[in-house]
């Protein structure tokens, strides 16, 4: 067929020439891919509104050579919210950076665009960014089956049962203290954030409000995971950068994101 229709979530947008965009999305039916937009940065191009960054719309797609362009466009859902403040705009953007890196093309996952809907909805109505982007950390990495291991040791497996744990991110996971020791960049934590952890892994998004965490276990499960997801995506991500310069802090888990 020539033609074909996918209900995706705009990832991020690039121009191409002068009134074009090439589109990275998230569907429901193919997963991840690049699409082009012609037209869509005219000012009175009818796509305009639904090919925005964290837009949520039917499109209707043509077959090409190298990239599938847009014939129809109708915007679904525009997270209008995010677009209202700023810590919940880069929230988005860091989300949609996420699930760049751990998605690859062509391969649908029905769980992953669940979650990344709901980490939308529930930040642009006001939802607490933080633990909202901890549990869709934790969520995403288990999806894309790199869990850590939370409970054995990953080098001996030996249980895990001190107050204080140390995290091997090529272990995948917690360390006994005497495999710590061998370990250069093992990372300490308290038995507290990995309990978090693991919670983040049980609920449901929608009730993260009710969890209570103090601003120390936020800082260390925020070093734990941006330091588990960089090792897998083998670069620092640029949203997190634009977060450490916005906060002037390097632990974002200890702002409003």
């Amino acid at each position: 067929m020539k033609t074909y229709k996918i209900d995706a979530i705009v990832l991020k947008s690039r121009d191409m020439r002068e009134a074009d965009k090439i589109l990275t999305v998230y569907s429901i039916q193919r997963g991840k891919q690049r699409i082009v937009a012609h037209g869509a940065a005219k000012p009175n191009s009818r796509k305009r509104g639904a090919v925005q960054p964290f837009c949520f719309s039917e499109f209707m797609l043509h077959r090409g050579r190298e990239l599938d362009s847009i014939s129809q466009a109708e915007l679904r859902e525009g997270f209008t919210e995010l677009r209202l403040d700023l810590d919940r705009i880069t929230a988005a953007a860091y989300a949609a950076e996420l699930m760049d890196g751990f998605t690859a093309e062509g391969e649908p996952n029905p769980s992953i665009f669940s979650l990344f809907y709901s980490t939308l909805h529930l930040i642009a109505v006001g939802y607490q960014s933080v633990m909202i982007l901890r549990a869709f950390e934790a969520k995403l990495l288990g999806y894309s089956g790199l869990q850590p291991e939370l409970n054995r040791c990953g080098a001996c497996d030996t249980e895990i049962r001190d107050t204080k744990v140390f995290f091997g991110p090529q272990q995948g996971g917690l360390l006994c203290q005497e495999c710590a020791g061998l370990e250069k960049k093992a990372l300490k934590f308290s038995r507290g954030t990995i309990e978090i952890l693991k919670t983040l892994y049980r609920w449901e998004l929608t009730k993260l409000h009710q969890l209570k965490v103090p601003i120390a276990l936020q800082q260390e499960l925020n070093t734990l995971m941006r330091t588990y997801m960089e090792y897998h995506l083998e670069k620092r991500l640029k949203t997190t950068e634009f977060m450490d310069r916005l906060h002037k802090t390097n632990l974002y888990g200890g702002t409003n994101i």
